[in-house]
């Protein structure tokens, strides 16, 4: 079989568009999340930025390992793994301080608590510790540290899955089904909360996301493509939509007693989150080719730039989303100060990541799209660098 050459730019696509689902859903009491992918269906954009980061890495990483072994492969991952882990620590120090500083002149809503802050305010020396060695995660603090992790896992498994990606999914799967049973999770403060995204079980869809990559690449027709399966797939997204919408409109899925049996628990990712993102992915694939025209459109565009520089876009869009709560907090017209807040933070993300695609064209004659975090690695349907 002869290897796509030319980038998959759904890749890009996709994980632009979560990055700005996750700003908006980040802001607290932000209406326009009312009509996110969260509302409607039983997962949200982290499942689907999580997937496709699964299948970027192996695209980045797979044709390293081939071409420069396994140390080289995870000497580059090694790398990715200490600016993404840097990366969060920097949000921590200015989002924190930001907010502790915002506590004390403002009065529109508790931030301290909102963000989790009562370690940081109550005991700053062993909070500053705990959150060096990741076992204090403020609010919305889940997903670089959980990237690291599953970065760091990245070469094994690009290595297991080439070599059998039955057995690398059978192990995925086994401390899956482990951690859920036997509610293994990290520590997140000393409060005994956890990690709200629990890596013991996201790394089963980063493992799915490899898998379909490297079967797309070495064996497409082992993809079960067909009228059938499409058909399973929008209708298992219909019913869905049908069942999560009124419930999250009417805000109860979180309270006693649906919320000790809504089958959608995020933080150990119900299988029915999982299944509900492979069948976005399904449909989407299925009528996106991946050089569609509308691709090249500017909104297209724009999204796929965010896509291409997701650490930064992330990071931004993290700041933002807090900075942004704050301003309709202590807004007089929280209408107004809502309708600024997602078209100034949107148009923002959407500048920056303009502004280095600017920049990556002054230094190089091609910009190429990596998983989060990583350099000189292309997340393409084949890497060619």
């Amino acid at each position: 079989m002869n290897e796509i050459r030319e980038r998959d730019l759904r890749l890009d696509f996709c994980r632009g568009v979560a990055l700005i689902v996750i700003f908006i859903d980040h802001v607290p009491g932000n209406p326009l999340s009312n009509w996110t992918l969260r509302n409607f269906s039983f997962c949200d954009a982290a499942e689907v930025f999580v997937l496709i980061s699964g299948m970027a890495s192996y695209l980045a990483y797979g044709s390293r390992l081939g071409r420069f072994g396994f140390a080289e492969c995870a000497k580059a991952v090694g790398r990715n793994c200490i600016r993404i882990y840097c990366a969060h620590l920097l949000l921590i120090t200015v989002i924190a301080g930001a907010m502790l500083w915002v506590a004390h002149r403002y009065s529109g809503a508790d931030y301290i608590d909102s963000l989790k802050l009562q370690w940081l305010v109550e005991d700053p020396a062993s909070a500053i510790f705990a959150a060096i060695h990741l076992s204090y995660l403020p609010r919305l603090m889940d997903i670089l540290p959980l990237y690291i992790l599953l970065l760091a896992i990245a070469p094994l498994m690009v290595l297991m899955v080439k070599r059998d990606y039955r057995i690398a999914l059978l192990l995925s799967i086994t401390v899956y089904l482990l951690a859920r049973n036997f509610g293994w999770n990290l520590s997140a403060d000393i409060h005994g909360r956890e990690w709200y995204l629990n890596p013991f079980t996201w790394q089963l869809l980063y493992t799915i996301g490899m898998t379909l990559a490297h079967l797309n690449r070495t064996a497409p027709l082992r993809l079960p493509w067909g009228r059938r399966w499409l058909l399973g797939a929008i209708g298992f997204l219909v019913i869905t939509a049908i069942i999560a919408w009124p419930l999250n409109q009417l805000g109860i899925t979180q309270l006693p007693p649906l919320s000790y049996v809504w089958p959608a628990d995020k933080t150990y990712l119900s299988p029915l989150r999982i299944m509900n993102v492979l069948a976005l992915l399904y449909v989407f694939a299925f009528f996106v080719s991946p050089r569609a025209p509308w691709l090249k459109r500017r909104l297209a565009e724009m999204c796929i730039s965010c896509g291409r520089h997701s650490l930064i876009v992330y990071g931004v869009g993290l700041a933002l989303s807090c900075f942004g709560f704050v301003v309709i907090q202590e807004s007089s017209v929280p209408n107004v100060a809502n309708l600024a807040v997602n078209i100034l933070g949107i148009s923002i993300l959407f500048l920056t990541a303009a502004l280095l695609d600017r920049r990556d064209l002054s230094r190089r004659p091609a910009v190429t799209s990596a998983p989060l975090g990583a350099r000189g690695a292309s997340a393409t349907t084949s890497l060619t660098n």
